[in-house]
């Protein structure tokens, strides 16, 4: 899919991936649906909303919550019938100071609400409401750190086990959907310096998007595939 003149709905765009989504994906010719839990203290996507009239269109989304989902599905319908890309982007790393023993039930069920069932519940919504026609793309931010094959660390329970969940959710919408000619793909940014790695990291925020961006326009395959910001292949 060559990203230019598409409609694009990328949440969790306050700041961040998402928000370099929204930059690179508006220098292309897109029209945006950014999504923030809080649009007033997104300061910077406002600038840029601003700086882009009638190209990016900023709506309010929790994806914990599924009647704000729901409501927000319809504020979408009314900026754009159809979506041509989701990019569900939005998530929680959750606690980051605990180790084995420490972990509570909320800890676990709070990120796993928001990063593996918040954008499996955008998906269905969108499915439902007629937002997602055949040609549409899923592509959901995964990361790395839920691979069962690539784990050699241990410790983060909570966003591991969200992510390996996120990705089995994935495979099967990829399977479910192929039939009404959507593609599910799951997308690794990689290690970037952002808010949430504390500023750490080994490639800066342009260039994740901008590696992820030439995977979706790419030839190859993308439903049901897991693909990392270079193009590599990430192992389950």
């Amino acid at each position: 899919m060559k990203l230019a003149n598409k409609k694009i709905v990328v949440t969790g765009a306050n700041q961040g991936i998402g928000l370099e989504f929204v930059r690179q994906l508006v220098a292309k010719g897109n029209t945006v649906i950014a999504t923030a839990r809080n649009p007033a203290a997104a300061k910077d996507l406002r600038a840029l909303a601003d700086a882009n009239a009638g190209q990016v269109h900023i709506t309010t989304l929790d994806q914990s919550d599924p009647a704000n989902i729901a409501a927000w599905a319809k504020e979408v319908a009314g900026v754009a019938p159809a979506v041509d890309l989701v990019l569900n982007n939005a998530g929680i790393y959750g606690p980051k100071s605990k180790a084995f023993g420490d972990y509570t039930k909320e800890d676990m069920l709070e990120v796993f609400n928001v990063n593996a069932v918040g954008p499996f519940l955008i998906a269905q919504e969108m499915v439902k409401s007629g937002l997602l026609p055949k040609g549409s793309v899923i592509g959901n931010m995964s990361s790395k750190v839920g691979s069962v094959a690539d784990n050699g660390s241990g410790g983060g329970y909570a966003y591991r086990a969200s992510k390996s969940a996120q990705n089995i959710i994935s495979k099967s919408m990829s399977l479910d959907l192929a039939g009404a000619g959507i593609t599910t793909v799951m997308l690794h940014p990689g290690y970037v310096r952002t808010n949430m790695t504390g500023g750490n990291g080994l490639i800066d925020v342009d260039e994740c998007v901008s590696g992820l961006i030439s995977v979706l326009e790419s030839d190859r395959e993308l439903n049901g595939r897991w693909y990392d910001f270079a193009g590599k292949e990430i192992p389950w």
